[in-house]
């Protein structure tokens, strides 16, 4: 898997923490995108895509660059990020 890394995401909204392994060749708005998608069907469609959800940091706080591609950021295999 060594186009993969395994992230921690928590998603405040729900009170729930996903590990998920994101592909390091797409951007982060494509994996952030991704990973809404996941969520809404383990979720019975009640977390949809508003538009309006961004990935933080769970560390630092500082939210990540949509465009930036995740091989060149800062996201690496343990990394925890919030979806919120």
């Amino acid at each position: 898997m060594n186009n993969k890394v395994l992230v921690n995401i928590y998603v405040p909204i729900l009170e729930k923490e996903y590990n998920l392994y994101i592909p390091i060749v797409k951007r982060i708005g494509t994996v952030k995108n991704l990973i809404i998608e996941i969520i809404n069907e383990n979720t019975d469609g009640s977390y949809e895509n508003d538009g309006c959800k961004y990935l933080y940091d769970k560390i630092s706080g500082v939210k990540l660059d949509d465009n930036e591609y995740v091989k060149h950021s800062k996201i690496k295999n343990g990394t925890k990020l919030i979806l919120y």
